[in-house]
């Protein structure tokens, strides 16, 4: 088809409209693109679900939709008002769209202003967002090209205003084209995943530790990597990988010929997760760190948290292996007691097989009896902080005799622990001040140990936090009794965000804190930059939980 003959079929006056229009839509789309990757970043963040991406929405009262269609009416008044008022001097057809300049104009100062922007987790261009990149593109030409066809041939004063409509619209198009594109990823996903389990079969040696839980797993899996590795030569999941994707990429990655044991994490946000991450690396030892109501928001009920958590257990019992339990979680407990695996449990307050007392945990780490059946080694030390590493400690060390390691072996992996990263570690600060980086926990159980912790320094207290989030009903009291808890150990609190600032203010001032010592920042950056006013050298501050961008 020439261009003559398509001008024609669409109804425009010439061809040179038809070339303008198909210019200004291509240049349309490419503005699209960027004005979309706010919510492309908040799509990735929520695991690429769209009730995640319409919780945002919902959560920040849509100020995204508001933005765009703002961008949408500034440019179609600007464009309106130039074209009735200069209309006598567009005589020349082509110059009737030169108003369309205003639309650019907007649409590049909302990209900015979204780029300057300092983001936590910025988007990441993986081959999956490249892929929704793409379409979101051409689906942004479609919509572009189309409604500029009707604006040019039906609405007087508006040639080029179709365009325009194009931001108004943006987040129906992003939506469409990620459920376009949710079918091809499906397949890439299962394809990768594949690639994952035929390189497991080839390894024939390989044993699997499967560590799950709502809370702990990441820092359970590195003691149990860092013990074992006293004998064996260990695989294990970097940072938070626990998901199928996550475990595939390290088994393909970083899985080597001569590794003997693999230690893997695994996460679950719906029931059935678990099953899915056994059935993909086989484990032969499971451990269970501890069940709270961490992701209730995607569960929905206690009992369904238990449910998923409790998949790996059925795993094991038919693959005749074994079960590790922290039993100082009360519902790993009465997991542990309905269990028909192979199971030992471990706990602090629970004199098993395995178990520690006499237990000291200070600002510089922790020292403890261990009693090994029927053994008992005084004095082990660690850097980790708090008495639920102690816990977990145990945990690793119940794993480490499954595998045959020696006392002597164990208690020299105990000494060479380090802190994960983002997890009650110590950081340096270049203030002086001491700081306690646990941006990663997001669990009522973890802020109990992180206060517990913060409670072993001296000086004033500073705790700087969101509070927590995926807690569904739950939430607004678990935050809510989080604050009372903090008023009992801290100076300052600063509260970033808006999601529970309500919560966690409300029960500090119950529990009778100093008002004047609550602190809002709208931001993590705004809230370290308000330090300097309230601390001095020696001064502790804790950073508790760290919400990517999709909460604040």
């Amino acid at each position: 088809m020439n261009n003559t003959i398509a001008a024609t079929i669409l109804g425009m006056p010439s061809m040179i409209d038809f070339w303008l229009v198909v210019l200004i839509s291509v240049a349309t789309s490419f503005l699209a693109v960027f004005m979309s990757t706010k919510m492309l970043q908040i799509l990735q963040l929520s695991g690429y679900k769209t009730k995640g991406c319409l919780e945002w929405l919902k959560q920040t009262k849509y100020n995204y939709v508001g933005r765009l269609v703002m961008v949408s009416v500034l440019s179609a008044a600007a464009m309106l008002i130039t074209n009735v008022l200069l209309d006598e001097f567009l005589i020349v057809r082509p110059l009737k769209y030169i108003s369309i300049i205003f639309f650019f104009v907007f649409s590049l100062i909302y990209i900015v202003n979204v780029y300057t922007v300092p983001q936590k987790t910025p988007i990441k261009y993986t081959h999956r967002m490249n892929r929704l990149v793409a379409v979101i593109w051409f689906l942004s030409l479609i919509v572009s090209f189309w409604l500029m066809v009707l604006s040019v041939n039906y609405i007087p004063y508006f040639t080029a205003g179709g365009a325009v409509l194009v931001p108004a619209v943006l987040p129906v198009v992003i939506l469409f084209g990620h459920l376009l594109t949710c079918g091809i990823e499906k397949a890439v996903a299962k394809k990768f995943i594949n690639r994952a389990k035929d390189t497991l079969a080839k390894h024939t040696d390989l044993k699997v530790v499967g560590v799950t839980g709502s809370y702990g797993k990441t820092t359970v899996k590195n003691i149990i990597a860092t013990m074992l590795a006293e004998k064996y030569k260990v695989c294990v999941t970097p940072f938070s990988y626990n998901t199928p994707l996550g475990l595939s990429k390290t088994i393909l990655e970083n899985l080597e010929e001569d590794d003997q044991v693999l230690v893997a994490e695994m996460g679950a946000r719906s029931v059935g997760d678990i099953a899915e991450l056994c059935d993909m690396v086989q484990p032969s030892v499971g451990v269970i760190t501890g069940i709270g109501n961490q992701h209730m928001a995607t569960f929905g009920s206690m009992e369904k948290i238990i449910q998923t958590k409790g998949e790996i257990d059925e795993y094991i019992v038919n693959r005749r292996g074994t079960m590790v339990y922290n039993i100082d979680s009360l519902p790993a407990q009465e997991m542990f007691t309905k269990s028909k695996a192979n199971k030992y449990a471990v706990g602090i307050n629970h004199k098993q097989d395995i178990f520690a007392e006499d237990l000291k945990c200070t600002s510089e780490g922790s020292e403890f009896t261990l009693h090994i059946k029927s053994k008992k080694y005084k004095a082990v030390k660690t850097s980790l902080l708090g008495e639920h590493n102690i816990s977990n400690i145990l945990i690793a060390v119940c794993v480490a005799k499954q595998f045959g390691l020696s006392d002597e072996q164990i208690i020299e992996g105990i000494k060479k622990l380090t802190p994960t990263a983002h997890r009650l570690a110590i950081i340096p600060s270049a203030s002086a001040l001491i700081v306690i980086d646990d941006a990663y926990n997001g669990s009522v159980e973890g802020t109990k140990s992180a206060l517990n912790v913060l409670s072993k320094f001296e000086g004033k207290k500073v705790v700087i936090t969101p509070g927590l989030v995926e807690l569904g009903a739950e939430q607004f009291n678990s935050n809510f009794e989080f604050a009372r808890s903090m008023a009992a150990v801290v100076d300052y609190v600063i509260i970033t965000g808006v999601v529970n600032y309500d919560a966690i203010s409300s029960g500090l001032e119950f529990a009778g804190f100093d008002v004047s010592k609550i602190i809002r920042a709208g931001n993590l950056n705004q809230a370290v930059s308000m330090l300097a006013n309230i601390t001095n050298p020696g001064d502790v501050v804790l950073f508790e939980n760290d919400l990517p961008d999709n909460y604040i």
